[in-house]
Parts: C-alpha cells; structure tokens; sequence
C-alpha cells in the first residue's frame, strides 16, 4: 500500500503539472482485484476505477493490485475526479449526466499523455501509424483508436446486453471514451479518416439522440456544450433503463 501510495502521489504531481493546475481533490485509496468473472461479466476489466459521492464529496480510487497501473490510465481516471469537482456542484442528477463528457474528457486526456505530450495545451501533430505502447503492448494509434470502437461494439452486440445498469454505463462510457479519442486524431492526426458503422448502437439509442451527441462530442467542450452533453445523455439513458427494466 506504501508503494501505491507513493506512485499514485508522484501521479499525482505530474498530473497538475500535465493539467496545468495547481490544486487537486483529495481522494481516500482502496485497493481491488481484477477478476476474470467481473471481466466477463461486463466485457471488460480495469486496472483503476473511481467513485464519487455527490452528498459528501468524498472521491475515491480502487486500484487493481494484480494488474498494473500505467500513467495513462491514472490521468483517466484523476480526470474523472477533477471533472466531479468542477462540474456536479452537488447535484445527483447532474452527476449522472456527466459520465457522457467525463468519459470523453479523461480519454482525450489519456491520450494525450500517451502520446508524449508536455501538456494537454501542447499537443504535438502525429500519424495514424504513430506508434504507442498501451500496457507495454506496441501498436499504432490506428490500431488503437480501433480496438476502443470494436469494444464498444462488442459490449452493444453482447446477447445479454443490456445485462444491468453497470453493463450500460460502462458500454456508454467506452463509446463516449472513443469519441474522446476521435475528438484528438481530428484536431492533430495529419491523417485521420473515420471509418463509421454505428447501426448497433442505432439499435439501442433514437437516431435523434445518437446523431445530436455525436454531432457534439468533437474538439475541446466548454461549459455550455459540457451541460449539453448531460442532457444528451439522460435522454439516452433514461429510456433504456425504463424499458430493460433496469434499477
């Protein structure tokens, strides 16, 4: 726990510096294990997840002990907590809607830093066929902006899907996740070309909604768009949740 500790706060420091910010929220630590069961169950599993309690403030990190926790995914997830910070101001309802800009924000954030970025602010232009090492697994920034938009699609096209409000947010937030990776390869890849095939997705969400939050979710989301973005969110949501009976 020492040791995590210690990372976690180096990750810390250099997340306000890569941020530019000089505060950050304070946050209790809990340690997990990554599971098989859970990784089937949902389609996916993590190496750090977060929480936040909207009536307290209080945030917390579950870091997976037996997987590793890479910089990358530990600006995804402080994102998530800065975003809580800045955005809920105590309401429940608005913190539900943040999970669709959230989501997006800590994915582009993510990226950034995998790419090699000083800052967010200085982002360097690149190729598709740049290569990154996500969980010291080599591939192109092709291969990986794909491989997010395939998950996406795989936990839409599960049979038991959608299995639990859980297995719900979690296949939104990888869609929104991808839309944050999309978002940097259209602002700074030389040559980025989307390759579109959203009829799953179609299959779950009114086209009106879909096409209005994808229409939104490009480049850098300021107050006004970030609120848009919840209310997007809720009209997508709220409605599955009503008619797969979930919660």
């Amino acid at each position: 726990m020492d040791v995590l500790e210690r990372q976690l706060s180096g990750y810390v420091s250099e997340y306000k510096e890569f941020m530019e910010i000089s505060q950050f929220p304070a946050f209790f630590l809990q340690t997990r294990t990554a599971s098989q069961v859970r990784a089937e169950s949902q389609g996916y599993e993590s190496a750090a997840i977060t929480s936040y309690q909207v009536s307290t403030g209080q945030h917390t990190i579950f870091i997976s002990t037996n997987l590793k926790l890479t910089k990358y995914v530990a600006f995804h997830e402080f994102t998530h907590m800065l975003d809580s910070e800045l955005h809920v101001h105590g309401d429940k309802i608005r913190y539900i809607g943040l999970s669709a800009y959230t989501e997006y924000h800590a994915a582009q954030v993510e990226f950034a830093q995998m790419l090699g970025a000083k800052t967010i602010h200085t982002i360097q232009s690149f190729s598709m066929n740049k290569e990154v090492f996500p969980f010291e697994k080599k591939c192109t920034v092709l291969q990986y902006v794909q491989e997010r938009y395939r998950l996406a699609i795989e936990l839409f096209t599960r049979t038991d899907f959608p299995a639990s409000i859980e297995t719900l947010k979690s296949a939104l937030g990888v869609l929104y996740n991808y839309w944050g990776l999309r978002s940097i390869c259209e602002m700074y890849a030389t040559d980025f070309e989307e390759t579109v095939d959203n009829e799953v997705f179609l299959r779950f969400i009114p086209s009106v909604h879909f096409i209005a939050a994808n229409r939104l979710m490009h480049g850098w989301l300021n107050e006004t768009e970030i609120n848009m973005s919840g209310i997007l969110y809720l009209n997508i949501i709220v409605p599955i949740l009503k008619d797969y009976k979930l919660g």
